[in-house]
Protein backbone atom coordinates (compact mmCIF):
# COMPACT_ATOMS: atom_id res chain seq x y z
CA UNK A 1 0.00 0.00 0.00
CA UNK A 2 1.21 3.49 -0.72
CA UNK A 3 0.89 6.02 1.52
CA UNK A 4 3.13 8.29 0.36
CA UNK A 5 2.05 12.44 0.45
CA UNK A 6 1.81 12.40 -3.11
CA UNK A 7 -1.49 10.86 -4.00
CA UNK A 8 -4.20 12.47 -5.89
CA UNK A 9 -7.30 13.92 -5.09
CA UNK A 10 -6.43 14.65 -1.17
CA UNK A 11 -7.76 17.31 0.96
CA UNK A 12 -5.14 19.84 1.61
CA UNK A 13 -2.65 19.66 4.91
CA UNK A 14 -4.04 20.53 7.50
CA UNK A 15 -1.45 22.83 9.30
CA UNK A 16 -1.71 24.02 13.63
CA UNK A 17 -3.27 27.45 14.09
CA UNK A 18 -0.03 29.90 15.22
CA UNK A 19 -0.52 31.19 18.92
CA UNK A 20 0.46 34.84 19.94
CA UNK A 21 3.64 34.54 20.40
CA UNK A 22 3.02 36.45 24.17
CA UNK A 23 0.61 33.71 24.81
CA UNK A 24 1.28 30.83 23.21
CA UNK A 25 2.57 28.82 26.41
CA UNK A 26 -0.01 29.92 28.99
CA UNK A 27 -2.68 29.62 26.79
CA UNK A 28 -2.05 26.60 25.32
CA UNK A 29 -1.62 24.98 28.90
CA UNK A 30 -5.02 27.01 29.84
CA UNK A 31 -7.02 25.96 26.69
CA UNK A 32 -5.67 21.88 27.15
CA UNK A 33 -7.47 22.61 30.96
CA UNK A 34 -10.57 23.94 29.32
CA UNK A 35 -10.87 21.14 26.46
CA UNK A 36 -10.50 18.07 29.35
CA UNK A 37 -13.04 19.75 31.14
CA UNK A 38 -15.47 20.12 28.41
CA UNK A 39 -14.75 16.35 28.18
CA UNK A 40 -15.67 15.57 31.21
CA UNK A 41 -18.72 17.10 30.93
CA UNK A 42 -19.82 16.41 27.93
CA UNK A 43 -19.02 12.74 28.54
CA UNK A 44 -21.43 13.20 31.62
CA UNK A 45 -24.07 14.43 29.63
CA UNK A 46 -23.38 11.47 26.62
CA UNK A 47 -24.06 9.06 29.79
CA UNK A 48 -27.06 10.92 30.79
CA UNK A 49 -28.88 10.33 27.32
CA UNK A 50 -27.06 7.24 26.27
CA UNK A 51 -27.86 5.15 29.80
CA UNK A 52 -30.34 6.80 31.54
CA UNK A 53 -32.67 7.62 28.60
CA UNK A 54 -32.80 4.06 26.94
CA UNK A 55 -33.58 3.21 30.79
CA UNK A 56 -36.47 5.44 31.20
CA UNK A 57 -37.73 5.16 27.85
CA UNK A 58 -37.51 0.77 28.58
CA UNK A 59 -38.66 0.21 31.82
CA UNK A 60 -40.31 3.42 33.05
CA UNK A 61 -42.36 3.90 29.92
CA UNK A 62 -42.38 0.48 29.17
CA UNK A 63 -41.82 0.74 25.10
CA UNK A 64 -39.52 -1.78 23.17
CA UNK A 65 -35.66 -1.43 22.58
CA UNK A 66 -36.07 -0.26 19.33
CA UNK A 67 -38.36 2.59 19.79
CA UNK A 68 -35.04 4.13 20.99
CA UNK A 69 -33.17 3.42 18.16
CA UNK A 70 -36.18 5.19 15.93
CA UNK A 71 -35.46 8.50 18.34
CA UNK A 72 -32.16 8.37 17.83
CA UNK A 73 -32.12 7.60 14.14
CA UNK A 74 -34.19 10.27 13.34
CA UNK A 75 -32.06 12.72 15.99
CA UNK A 76 -29.20 11.36 14.21
CA UNK A 77 -30.52 12.74 10.65
CA UNK A 78 -32.22 16.19 12.06
CA UNK A 79 -28.87 17.27 13.70
CA UNK A 80 -26.62 16.21 11.03
CA UNK A 81 -28.56 18.83 8.75
CA UNK A 82 -28.53 21.52 10.90
CA UNK A 83 -24.58 20.96 11.93
CA UNK A 84 -23.73 21.50 8.42
CA UNK A 85 -26.16 24.67 8.62
CA UNK A 86 -24.17 25.37 11.99
CA UNK A 87 -20.31 24.63 10.81
CA UNK A 88 -20.81 27.11 7.66
CA UNK A 89 -21.93 29.85 9.88
CA UNK A 90 -19.87 29.12 12.40
CA UNK A 91 -16.85 28.94 9.86
CA UNK A 92 -17.40 32.47 8.59
CA UNK A 93 -18.24 34.17 12.36
CA UNK A 94 -15.63 36.85 13.29
CA UNK A 95 -16.95 38.00 16.40
CA UNK A 96 -15.24 39.37 19.50
CA UNK A 97 -15.96 36.33 21.25
CA UNK A 98 -14.92 33.93 19.00
CA UNK A 99 -16.24 31.82 16.08
CA UNK A 100 -16.72 28.68 18.14
CA UNK A 101 -17.68 29.42 21.84
CA UNK A 102 -20.87 31.23 21.26
CA UNK A 103 -22.14 28.31 19.70
CA UNK A 104 -21.02 26.43 22.10
CA UNK A 105 -22.87 28.16 25.16
CA UNK A 106 -25.92 28.95 23.60
CA UNK A 107 -26.44 25.16 22.06
CA UNK A 108 -25.03 23.52 25.36
CA UNK A 109 -27.29 25.72 28.06
CA UNK A 110 -30.48 24.97 25.64
CA UNK A 111 -29.27 20.89 25.57
CA UNK A 112 -29.21 21.19 29.54
CA UNK A 113 -32.59 22.43 30.02
CA UNK A 114 -33.77 19.54 27.50
CA UNK A 115 -32.48 17.17 28.79
CA UNK A 116 -33.84 18.07 32.06
CA UNK A 117 -37.41 18.26 30.76
CA UNK A 118 -37.19 15.00 28.77
CA UNK A 119 -37.80 12.52 32.08
CA UNK A 120 -41.12 15.41 32.43
CA UNK A 121 -43.29 13.01 30.82
CA UNK A 122 -43.33 9.36 29.63
CA UNK A 123 -45.71 10.01 26.76
CA UNK A 124 -43.47 8.74 23.50
CA UNK A 125 -44.24 12.13 21.31
CA UNK A 126 -42.84 13.92 23.97
CA UNK A 127 -39.57 11.82 24.37
CA UNK A 128 -39.38 12.04 20.18
CA UNK A 129 -39.84 15.35 20.05
CA UNK A 130 -37.86 16.83 23.40
CA UNK A 131 -34.70 14.30 22.04
CA UNK A 132 -35.63 13.33 18.29
CA UNK A 133 -36.00 16.87 17.58
CA UNK A 134 -35.23 19.62 20.18
CA UNK A 135 -32.03 18.52 21.38
CA UNK A 136 -30.80 17.15 18.24
CA UNK A 137 -30.84 21.02 17.19
CA UNK A 138 -29.50 22.43 20.09
CA UNK A 139 -26.55 19.56 20.33
CA UNK A 140 -25.77 20.49 17.08
CA UNK A 141 -25.37 24.07 17.27
CA UNK A 142 -22.86 23.36 20.66
CA UNK A 143 -21.32 20.57 18.62
CA UNK A 144 -20.56 22.63 15.02
CA UNK A 145 -18.15 24.78 17.66
CA UNK A 146 -16.68 22.03 19.97
CA UNK A 147 -15.67 20.07 16.77
CA UNK A 148 -13.41 22.43 15.36
CA UNK A 149 -12.23 23.97 18.85
CA UNK A 150 -9.27 21.25 19.50
CA UNK A 151 -7.46 21.76 16.02
CA UNK A 152 -7.37 25.36 15.97
CA UNK A 153 -5.80 25.33 19.57
CA UNK A 154 -3.51 22.68 19.80
CA UNK A 155 -0.48 22.34 17.20
CA UNK A 156 -0.76 19.33 14.71
CA UNK A 157 1.96 17.42 17.32
CA UNK A 158 0.47 17.78 20.38
CA UNK A 159 -3.14 16.79 19.20
CA UNK A 160 -2.53 12.66 19.98
CA UNK A 161 -1.10 13.39 23.59
CA UNK A 162 -4.00 16.08 24.01
CA UNK A 163 -6.74 14.30 22.44
CA UNK A 164 -5.93 11.16 24.96
CA UNK A 165 -5.92 13.23 27.89
CA UNK A 166 -9.48 14.75 26.82
CA UNK A 167 -10.38 10.91 26.79
CA UNK A 168 -8.84 9.80 30.20
CA UNK A 169 -11.26 12.78 31.38
CA UNK A 170 -14.19 11.21 29.12
CA UNK A 171 -13.22 7.80 31.37
CA UNK A 172 -13.93 10.07 34.36
CA UNK A 173 -17.25 11.73 33.46
CA UNK A 174 -18.10 7.92 32.51
CA UNK A 175 -16.96 6.43 36.26
CA UNK A 176 -18.56 9.32 37.84
CA UNK A 177 -22.42 8.76 35.92
CA UNK A 178 -21.88 4.77 36.36
CA UNK A 179 -20.47 4.45 40.06
CA UNK A 180 -23.25 6.08 41.65
CA UNK A 181 -25.46 4.31 39.42
CA UNK A 182 -24.22 0.50 39.96
CA UNK A 183 -23.97 1.32 43.75
CA UNK A 184 -27.74 1.82 43.23
CA UNK A 185 -28.54 -0.69 41.25
CA UNK A 186 -31.80 -2.92 42.70
CA UNK A 187 -30.83 -6.26 43.69
CA UNK A 188 -32.10 -8.95 41.67
CA UNK A 189 -33.78 -6.00 39.59
CA UNK A 190 -33.36 -5.21 36.29
CA UNK A 191 -35.02 -1.59 36.66
CA UNK A 192 -34.43 1.88 38.82
CA UNK A 193 -37.54 3.53 40.51
CA UNK A 194 -38.37 6.51 38.44
CA UNK A 195 -37.47 8.94 40.46
CA UNK A 196 -33.76 7.84 40.57
CA UNK A 197 -33.77 7.61 37.36
CA UNK A 198 -35.07 11.66 37.42
CA UNK A 199 -33.01 12.64 39.67
CA UNK A 200 -29.75 11.49 37.96
CA UNK A 201 -30.46 13.21 34.65
CA UNK A 202 -31.23 16.03 36.43
CA UNK A 203 -27.94 16.10 37.90
CA UNK A 204 -26.33 15.46 34.95
CA UNK A 205 -27.92 18.09 33.15
CA UNK A 206 -26.35 20.53 35.96
CA UNK A 207 -23.32 19.18 35.59
CA UNK A 208 -22.74 20.03 32.12
CA UNK A 209 -24.08 23.53 31.69
CA UNK A 210 -22.22 24.09 34.98
CA UNK A 211 -18.79 22.67 32.97
CA UNK A 212 -19.11 23.73 29.75
CA UNK A 213 -20.06 27.53 30.85
CA UNK A 214 -16.81 27.38 33.06
CA UNK A 215 -14.62 26.15 30.17
CA UNK A 216 -15.75 28.33 27.66
CA UNK A 217 -14.94 31.32 29.94
CA UNK A 218 -11.49 29.97 30.24
CA UNK A 219 -11.09 30.11 26.40
CA UNK A 220 -9.90 32.91 24.39
CA UNK A 221 -10.23 32.03 20.46
CA UNK A 222 -6.56 33.00 17.91
CA UNK A 223 -7.24 35.66 15.46
CA UNK A 224 -8.66 33.55 12.16
CA UNK A 225 -6.96 34.98 9.31
CA UNK A 226 -8.97 34.14 6.67
CA UNK A 227 -11.63 36.37 5.79
CA UNK A 228 -15.40 34.91 6.05
CA UNK A 229 -17.35 34.38 3.01
CA UNK A 230 -21.18 33.92 2.54
CA UNK A 231 -22.24 30.93 4.74
CA UNK A 232 -24.78 30.05 2.13
CA UNK A 233 -22.21 29.61 -0.44
CA UNK A 234 -20.53 27.42 2.02
CA UNK A 235 -23.14 25.28 1.95
CA UNK A 236 -23.74 25.23 -1.78
CA UNK A 237 -20.15 23.70 -1.74
CA UNK A 238 -20.84 21.52 1.08
CA UNK A 239 -23.59 19.77 -1.35
CA UNK A 240 -22.05 19.63 -3.85
CA UNK A 241 -21.30 15.87 -3.37
CA UNK A 242 -19.14 15.44 -7.15
CA UNK A 243 -15.91 17.90 -5.74
CA UNK A 244 -16.47 16.27 -2.34
CA UNK A 245 -15.83 12.38 -3.86
CA UNK A 246 -12.73 13.43 -5.88
CA UNK A 247 -11.72 13.76 -2.43
CA UNK A 248 -10.28 10.29 -1.66
CA UNK A 249 -8.82 11.03 1.77
CA UNK A 250 -12.31 12.55 2.58
CA UNK A 251 -14.35 10.17 0.79
CA UNK A 252 -12.48 7.25 3.15
CA UNK A 253 -12.78 9.08 6.35
CA UNK A 254 -16.51 9.38 5.78
CA UNK A 255 -17.14 5.80 5.67
CA UNK A 256 -15.03 4.61 8.18
CA UNK A 257 -16.53 7.40 10.36
CA UNK A 258 -19.86 5.72 9.36
CA UNK A 259 -18.76 2.25 10.40
CA UNK A 260 -17.35 3.56 13.49
CA UNK A 261 -20.36 5.31 14.77
CA UNK A 262 -22.32 2.33 13.72
CA UNK A 263 -20.63 -0.21 16.25
CA UNK A 264 -20.05 2.36 18.73
CA UNK A 265 -23.85 3.13 19.10
CA UNK A 266 -24.56 -0.14 18.43
CA UNK A 267 -23.42 -0.96 22.32
CA UNK A 268 -22.97 2.56 23.53
CA UNK A 269 -26.92 3.26 23.50
CA UNK A 270 -27.59 0.11 25.47
CA UNK A 271 -25.05 -0.19 27.34
CA UNK A 272 -26.15 0.79 30.58
CA UNK A 273 -29.51 -1.25 29.78
CA UNK A 274 -26.93 -4.00 29.23
CA UNK A 275 -25.39 -3.57 32.64
CA UNK A 276 -28.77 -3.87 34.43
CA UNK A 277 -29.25 -7.37 32.80
CA UNK A 278 -26.33 -8.66 34.90
CA UNK A 279 -26.88 -10.09 38.40
CA UNK A 280 -23.64 -8.80 40.21
CA UNK A 281 -22.18 -10.73 43.09
CA UNK A 282 -18.78 -9.38 43.69
CA UNK A 283 -16.87 -11.73 46.15
CA UNK A 284 -12.97 -11.71 46.36
CA UNK A 285 -12.24 -13.31 42.82
CA UNK A 286 -14.02 -10.93 41.23
CA UNK A 287 -13.14 -7.81 43.03
CA UNK A 288 -9.33 -9.00 42.11
CA UNK A 289 -10.35 -9.53 38.65
CA UNK A 290 -12.03 -5.61 37.78
CA UNK A 291 -8.33 -4.49 39.74
CA UNK A 292 -6.76 -6.17 37.17
CA UNK A 293 -9.12 -5.11 34.37
CA UNK A 294 -9.30 -1.78 35.54
CA UNK A 295 -5.39 -1.38 35.54
CA UNK A 296 -4.91 -3.23 32.18
CA UNK A 297 -7.21 -0.03 31.05
CA UNK A 298 -5.23 2.58 32.48
CA UNK A 299 -2.21 1.01 31.03
CA UNK A 300 -3.31 0.46 27.43
CA UNK A 301 -5.21 3.70 26.88
CA UNK A 302 -1.41 5.22 27.96
CA UNK A 303 0.38 3.75 25.92
CA UNK A 304 -1.68 3.73 22.87
CA UNK A 305 -2.31 7.40 23.41
CA UNK A 306 1.29 8.07 23.93
CA UNK A 307 2.33 5.96 20.77
CA UNK A 308 -0.44 7.96 18.72
CA UNK A 309 2.54 11.17 18.68
CA UNK A 310 5.38 8.83 17.90
CA UNK A 311 4.28 5.78 16.05
CA UNK A 312 1.26 7.61 14.40
CA UNK A 313 -2.19 7.53 13.62
CA UNK A 314 -2.75 4.98 11.08
CA UNK A 315 -1.12 2.36 13.39
CA UNK A 316 -2.45 2.96 16.55
CA UNK A 317 -6.53 3.12 15.26
CA UNK A 318 -6.03 0.12 13.12
CA UNK A 319 -4.67 -1.63 16.01
CA UNK A 320 -7.01 -0.58 18.21
CA UNK A 321 -10.27 -1.15 16.36
CA UNK A 322 -9.01 -4.63 15.09
CA UNK A 323 -8.16 -6.16 18.12
CA UNK A 324 -11.48 -4.63 20.22
CA UNK A 325 -13.97 -6.84 18.90
CA UNK A 326 -12.07 -9.94 20.54
CA UNK A 327 -13.47 -8.20 23.75
CA UNK A 328 -16.68 -8.09 22.10
CA UNK A 329 -16.83 -11.81 21.45
CA UNK A 330 -15.55 -13.01 24.76
CA UNK A 331 -18.60 -10.42 25.73
CA UNK A 332 -21.23 -11.75 23.74
CA UNK A 333 -20.20 -15.59 24.67
CA UNK A 334 -19.86 -15.49 28.72
CA UNK A 335 -23.86 -15.16 28.60
CA UNK A 336 -23.82 -12.83 31.90
CA UNK A 337 -20.63 -14.84 33.45
CA UNK A 338 -19.16 -11.67 36.04
CA UNK A 339 -15.59 -12.81 35.05
CA UNK A 340 -15.76 -13.15 31.76
CA UNK A 341 -17.59 -10.38 31.26
CA UNK A 342 -14.81 -7.87 33.44
CA UNK A 343 -12.10 -10.07 31.11
CA UNK A 344 -14.53 -9.04 27.69
CA UNK A 345 -14.26 -5.39 28.95
CA UNK A 346 -10.57 -5.62 30.02
CA UNK A 347 -9.86 -6.64 26.24
CA UNK A 348 -12.10 -4.10 24.37
CA UNK A 349 -12.05 -0.68 26.37
CA UNK A 350 -8.27 0.08 26.02
CA UNK A 351 -7.81 -1.02 22.30
CA UNK A 352 -11.10 0.64 21.19
CA UNK A 353 -10.98 3.91 23.24
CA UNK A 354 -6.99 4.15 21.67
CA UNK A 355 -8.34 3.21 18.72
CA UNK A 356 -11.26 5.84 18.54
CA UNK A 357 -9.03 8.07 19.98
CA UNK A 358 -6.38 8.02 17.57
CA UNK A 359 -8.96 7.94 14.77
CA UNK A 360 -10.27 11.33 16.14
CA UNK A 361 -6.94 13.31 15.98
CA UNK A 362 -6.22 11.21 11.99
CA UNK A 363 -9.54 13.10 11.17
CA UNK A 364 -8.38 16.50 12.96
CA UNK A 365 -5.18 16.92 10.74
CA UNK A 366 -7.00 15.88 7.39
CA UNK A 367 -9.89 18.34 7.69
CA UNK A 368 -8.31 22.28 5.97
CA UNK A 369 -8.40 24.35 8.66
CA UNK A 370 -10.10 26.92 6.97
CA UNK A 371 -13.60 25.14 6.82
CA UNK A 372 -12.75 23.18 9.31
CA UNK A 373 -16.40 22.83 11.22
CA UNK A 374 -17.94 22.73 7.55
CA UNK A 375 -15.92 19.49 6.67
CA UNK A 376 -17.05 18.14 10.24
CA UNK A 377 -20.59 19.46 8.96
CA UNK A 378 -20.15 16.85 6.21
CA UNK A 379 -18.44 14.21 8.32
CA UNK A 380 -21.34 14.35 11.09
CA UNK A 381 -23.75 13.00 8.36
CA UNK A 382 -21.71 9.80 8.08
CA UNK A 383 -21.91 9.79 12.35
CA UNK A 384 -25.71 10.35 12.24
CA UNK A 385 -26.20 7.60 9.39
CA UNK A 386 -23.79 5.16 11.20
CA UNK A 387 -25.11 5.90 14.18
CA UNK A 388 -28.70 5.39 13.51
CA UNK A 389 -28.04 2.22 11.67
CA UNK A 390 -26.03 0.82 14.71
CA UNK A 391 -28.87 1.67 17.00
CA UNK A 392 -31.96 0.24 14.85
CA UNK A 393 -29.62 -3.12 14.54
CA UNK A 394 -28.09 -3.94 17.90
CA UNK A 395 -31.63 -2.96 18.88
CA UNK A 396 -33.95 -5.55 17.14
CA UNK A 397 -31.02 -8.04 17.92
CA UNK A 398 -31.27 -7.41 21.64
CA UNK A 399 -35.61 -7.48 20.74
CA UNK A 400 -34.92 -10.99 18.92
CA UNK A 401 -32.31 -12.82 21.02
CA UNK A 402 -31.13 -10.75 23.84
CA UNK A 403 -28.63 -7.62 25.16
CA UNK A 404 -25.35 -9.45 24.47
CA UNK A 405 -26.12 -9.77 20.89
CA UNK A 406 -25.06 -5.67 20.94
CA UNK A 407 -21.68 -7.10 21.11
CA UNK A 408 -21.65 -8.94 17.79
CA UNK A 409 -23.20 -6.41 15.56
CA UNK A 410 -20.42 -4.30 16.71
CA UNK A 411 -17.52 -6.84 16.53
CA UNK A 412 -18.77 -7.61 12.68
CA UNK A 413 -19.31 -3.70 11.88
CA UNK A 414 -15.27 -2.89 13.39
CA UNK A 415 -13.89 -5.74 11.66
CA UNK A 416 -15.43 -4.22 8.22
CA UNK A 417 -14.01 -0.69 8.85
CA UNK A 418 -10.37 -2.27 8.51
CA UNK A 419 -9.47 -2.45 5.09
CA UNK A 420 -11.39 1.30 4.20
CA UNK A 421 -8.84 2.69 7.41
CA UNK A 422 -5.69 0.93 5.74
CA UNK A 423 -6.24 3.31 2.64
CA UNK A 424 -6.21 6.68 4.23
CA UNK A 425 -2.39 8.21 4.43
CA UNK A 426 -0.44 8.70 7.68
CA UNK A 427 -0.51 12.46 8.56
CA UNK A 428 2.43 12.43 11.33
CA UNK A 429 5.81 13.06 9.78
CA UNK A 430 8.97 12.52 11.42
CA UNK A 431 12.11 15.07 10.41
CA UNK A 432 14.64 12.89 8.88
CA UNK A 433 18.46 14.76 8.82
CA UNK A 434 18.75 17.19 6.61
CA UNK A 435 19.21 16.44 2.86
CA UNK A 436 22.22 17.22 0.71
CA UNK A 437 20.93 20.75 0.28
CA UNK A 438 20.52 21.32 3.64
CA UNK A 439 17.02 20.87 4.01
CA UNK A 440 15.03 18.59 6.27
CA UNK A 441 12.95 15.49 4.93
CA UNK A 442 9.30 15.27 6.24
CA UNK A 443 7.86 11.73 5.42
CA UNK A 444 5.06 9.61 6.35
CA UNK A 445 5.72 7.16 9.41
Amino acid sequence: MDDSPHQDQKLPQSTSTAFPSTEAPRSLSLWIFALAILSFGGQINTEVTGDWFPTFIHYTAGYPYVYWGYITAVASVVGAVFFIVFGAISDNIRSRYGRRIPFMIVGGVIVSVLTALFVASADFLWLFLDYGILTAVAGNLARAGGAALTPELIPLEKRGRVNTLVTVMSNLGSAVAWIPALILLPGNGTSYPTETVRIFVYAGAAIYGITLIFACALIREPPVVEPPRRWVDDIKSTLNWREMVKQKDFLLIFITNLLYNAASSAIFNYLFVFIQNINFNFDLTTIIAAVIVVTALVIGIYLLGKSIDTIGRKFVTILGLALAPIGSWVIALTNGNLIGLLIGFGIFFPFFLGGSTAMTAWQQDIMPKEARARYFGVLNISSAVGSGLGTILSGALADKFNIFWIFVAAALILWASIPFFMKIRETLVKKKPANSDGTLADLPI
